[in-house]
């Protein structure tokens, strides 16, 4: 799994693209990569995406953004922890059915002490 700053970074992307739309989402990109020497550091440090995002769009709407990444990120996180759960409970049934048939029956160990 990714850290966190990867994540959210990922989340608020999506929602800016949602929000904003596709091509003034590629604006504000590229924008942010012609203003800023170190593209990687600025993806990578949400304090200071919001930052730039609250000069550009202003505040309030930078704190509905952000509060919506947060919510989508929550819901992708839930997500894939169920899946992963749900993976694991079928490896538990798998490896139940696999000591059942691997475990003699009582029937079978009582016929084999006769």
């Amino acid at each position: 799994m990714d850290n966190f700053e990867d994540l959210m970074s990922e989340a608020l992307d999506d929602t800016l693209r949602r929000v904003l739309g596709k091509d003034i989402f590629e604006l504000i990109h590229n924008y942010r990569k012609r203003r800023t020497t170190t593209l990687t550091t600025l993806n990578n440090n949400i304090d200071e995406v919001i930052t730039y995002l609250e000069k550009l769009i202003g505040k309030e709407s930078t704190q509905i953004i952000h509060a919506m990444s947060v919510k989508r990120l929550c819901l992708k996180l839930k997500q894939e922890y169920e899946e992963v759960e749900n993976y694991f409970s079928f490896l538990d049934k798998l490896y139940e059915m696999k000591f059942n048939l691997l475990t003699p029956s009582k029937d079978e160990e009582h016929s084999a002490h006769n």
